[in-house]
């Protein structure tokens, strides 16, 4: 297993700084993984999201957690911000883009 990320991204989440991980896509069988962390505070939580090649499972990763952090916000009455704002600035899935209304990825 890759343990070497490849980009981070920092949040702020109920004010404390809340990193998120992404590590460099990985071949297996004919497709490829890429592995994401999200360092809560109260633990890290780790996934894996598979796509056709690396840059389909990087993306996907990204949205996958893109929605982690947005059910945060939606369910768990957490604020979740990037750069001061609402809007992440991550990829987010075509069902999820009202929570992320001012999102212009």
């Amino acid at each position: 297993m890759n343990n070497r990320f490849v980009i981070r991204r920092t949040f702020n989440v109920d004010g404390q700084k809340v990193g998120c991980k992404f590590f460099r896509p990985e071949a297996e069988g004919q497709s490829y993984f890429c592995r994401y962390e999200i360092e809560w505070p109260e633990g890290t939580s780790s996934c894996r999201v598979g796509g056709v090649d690396e840059v389909q499972a990087l993306l996907l990763a990204m949205q996958t957690a893109h929605t982690d952090l947005l059910v945060a916000r939606e369910h768990d009455g957490r604020q979740v911000l990037f750069d001061n704002r609402q809007s992440l600035g991550l990829p987010v899935a075509n069902a999820l883009r009202d929570w992320d209304p001012d999102n212009t990825f």
